[in-house]
């Protein structure tokens, strides 16, 4: 299935050391541009109404004959804002969040080129660079840097190895479903009880989520990286790994459900189970 093309935002595949392969959407020069213009106008938004207010108490104190020392004061305030504004906004929330507020009206994050979250040392580099980035004038270099690298990263995302994305909106995922439901002969060999760590339970659901869009070669392939140790500490001969899995992974879910069921459908027999 071919999909429409994107105008200035691409993909790009990330392949973990497990072999699984995440895809991100990266964001494109203009959509970056307008997140940027927001967050300029929301600190230099802050910044003007910050200044108004200190000319406004110059004003009004000059008349007591203090003006000299208030406004002092003042330019000392108004450069520390000023230097707020232009270096800690950025750094402290993309360092906490992974992104700004103008990045998230956007829908956007900064996350490594590796698909991990984004830290203070990676947070300090991209916006460090930010001066080389607006040189001679206009972003002219960073948008130029952008055009000319696959994943639309400005000097100081290369130096820090980061880039912007657009992360997938969270939603809703259907239960997975056992396809073909279970053979008699299956249910015997699985156990009645299936116990997985958190951990586990997230990777076969990744696994059994993703094997349409693995093959079969590739989904056996991994599989077999897991499914033979699953099996003895259950005590479970193996045939086929994935089946394996997926029946592990279904009966674990059924598990999870009982458990939080009423008792009423706790001590219902198994055969209404099955049927379910």
């Amino acid at each position: 299935m071919t999909s429409a093309p994107r105008a200035l935002d691409t993909a790009v595949t990330i392949e973990t050391p497990e072999h699984i392969a995440f895809e991100y959407r990266v964001a494109g020069p203009a959509r970056r541009a307008v997140a940027h213009v927001l967050d300029l106008l929301l600190c230099y938004g802050v910044f003007a109404i910050v200044a108004v207010a200190l000319t406004a108490a110059i004003l009004g104190a000059s008349v007591l004959g203090e003006i000299s020392d208030l406004a002092k004061a003042s330019v000392g305030v108004l450069l520390v804002l000023l230097f707020f504004v232009q270096w800690l906004y950025f750094l402290l929330w993309e360092a906490l969040r992974g992104t700004t507020p103008g990045k998230m009206a956007l829908g956007l994050a900064v996350v490594t080129t590796n698909g991990r979250p984004i830290g203070f040392r990676e947070a300090a580099l991209r916006n460090l660079l930010r001066a080389a980035d607006a040189l001679p004038t206009a972003y002219v270099v960073g948008v130029a840097c952008q055009a000319m690298t696959e994943r639309f990263q400005r000097l100081g995302d290369l130096v820090a190895g980061t880039m912007v994305i657009l992360p997938e909106r969270p939603a809703a995922k259907r239960a997975l479903a056992l396809h073909p439901p279970a053979t008699p002969q299956e249910l015997d060999m699985v156990p009645a009880h299936v116990t997985l760590d958190p951990e586990e339970r997230a990777a076969i659901e990744l696994f059994l989520r993703r094997r349409g869009d693995l093959g079969q070669a590739r989904s056996l392939e991994l599989a077999e990286m897991v499914a033979p140790r699953l099996a003895a500490r259950f005590g479970v001969p193996l045939r086929d790994p994935v089946r394996f899995l997926a029946l592990l992974h279904d009966r674990a879910t059924r598990a999870g459900r009982d458990e939080e069921a009423p008792p009423s459908s706790r001590d219902a027999p198994p055969s209404s189970m099955r049927a379910a």
